[in-house]
């Protein structure tokens, strides 16, 4: 038996095998949907433990050393017959229990408002709901279907469109109405509330206004943390649409301005290859895809329906 404890953690070598074969941190980072520092953290750690040099640096690229091509090769094909055993364990296992990964903004904002219809329908389903910023791996097993924000490269697996989305400015109606909100050139004066990596600039230049990118004030790493602040009067925010549209049928939100500006990102239902046809996943895809057949750009006109 191999001893456990000089093993390397399993998500360290997958990040190696990616920036072996990319031969760059960036390739590794975008294969693996990771940070530039999460797999540079990642490989330090690993050389760390090893004790031995895998890559050099070669320009703006990495190099394998010759001790990391044979380590890299071999760790490769030992992923690989983890990858095979786990497909085989996965076609065997009982399909009860749907597990769905998903952002905890799009969890709560859009998907568990309407979840209840699926489950009415699909009792013999046991649906395990997964709201966390960090990304189960699908491939590995960690979830059975994803509804993921992203550019749509998920080499590997199932990827259909599900929505487009669009930006633009919420607040509160008393927001608004404190500060006489009628100007996009006003927003320069007022607090603005932020999300992580989701910038106001593209929306400033849409709107014509010479602003800088806000540095103060709050930021948020949930979107749902941010809307719940803006429907409590603390600011104006930078919505997504698909995150807004209950508070504004609500009333607890409002738009200031009808500008909006597309997001260069979508929602992709993600799942393995192997389990397309697999009957709780076909009826979950063609719920959700249902749904988003009702989804409405914020002109009022609806979305474009991609194929489900």
């Amino acid at each position: 038996m191999t001893d456990n404890r000089r093993l390397p953690p399993l998500g360290s070598l997958r990040v190696f095998v990616a920036a072996a074969r990319s031969q760059s941190v960036t390739g590794a980072a975008a294969e693996l949907h990771l940070t530039h520092g999460a797999v540079s953290h990642q490989l330090r750690q690993l050389q760390d433990q090893l004790g031995v040099a895998l890559f050099e640096r070669h320009g703006r690229g990495l190099k394998l050393t010759a001790q990391g091509a044979v380590y890299a090769e071999q760790v490769a094909r030992a992923l690989g017959e983890i990858g095979q055993a786990t497909e085989q364990l996965l076609a065997m296992r009982d399909y009860r229990r749907l597990r769905v990964s998903c952002m905890p903004s799009f969890a709560a904002r859009w998907l568990l408002p309407r979840l209840g219809s699926f489950i009415s329908h699909h009792r013999e389903l046991d649906v395990e709901v997964q709201s966390s910023a960090r990304l189960a791996d699908i491939k590995g097993g960690e979830a059975d279907v994803a509804l993921r924000f992203g550019h749509g490269r998920y080499p590997g697996l199932s990827c259909r469109l599900l929505m487009r989305d669009w930006y633009y400015p919420v607040c509160s109606p008393e927001f608004i109405a404190r500060h006489a909100l009628l100007d996009p050139a006003q927003l320069g004066e007022l607090p603005l509330l932020r999300s992580n990596d989701e910038l106001w600039q593209p929306w400033f230049t849409a709107a014509g206004l010479i602003v800088d990118e806000p540095q103060r004030g709050a930021v948020f790493d949930d979107s749902n943390l941010m809307l719940m602040a803006a429907a409590s009067g603390q600011g104006v925010a930078l919505a997504r649409h698909t995150l807004a549209l209950d508070g504004l049928a609500s009333g607890a939100l409002r738009r200031p301005f009808r500008l909006a500006v597309e997001s260069p990102l979508s929602y992709y239902f993600i799942c393995r290859l192997a389990d397309e046809q697999q009957a709780g996943i076909v009826a979950f895809r063609a719920w959700v895809f249902e749904e988003a057949a009702s989804y409405r750009a914020p002109d009022g006109e609806l979305a474009p329906s991609p194929q489900s």
